[in-house]
């Protein structure tokens, strides 16, 4: 996954361990110049971790929330 296509709020799997996880900050520098680290939070989960964006993949858009043109609602947990 491209750093410039990552968007705060998106859904993406992270390919290590098979979680699907919500973009909740922007790409940050690393050491390399194509190499970014992306933060998320894992879902139904309070871990927040850094990733480098090669290690993610961006779920398909009828599994994105309405703000990026999908219809994915949010589960209740209460």
């Amino acid at each position: 996954m491209n750093a410039s296509d990552i968007k705060i709020g998106q859904r993406v799997l992270v390919l290590p361990n098979g979680l699907t996880a919500i973009v909740v900050g922007r790409p940050e520098y690393w050491t390399r110049p194509n190499v970014k680290l992306v933060r998320i939070k894992y879902e139904n989960s309070t871990r927040f971790e850094r990733m480098i964006n090669s290690q993610l993949e961006l779920l398909p858009i009828e599994e994105q929330y309405p703000a990026h043109g999908g219809n994915r609602k949010r589960k209740e947990t209460i």
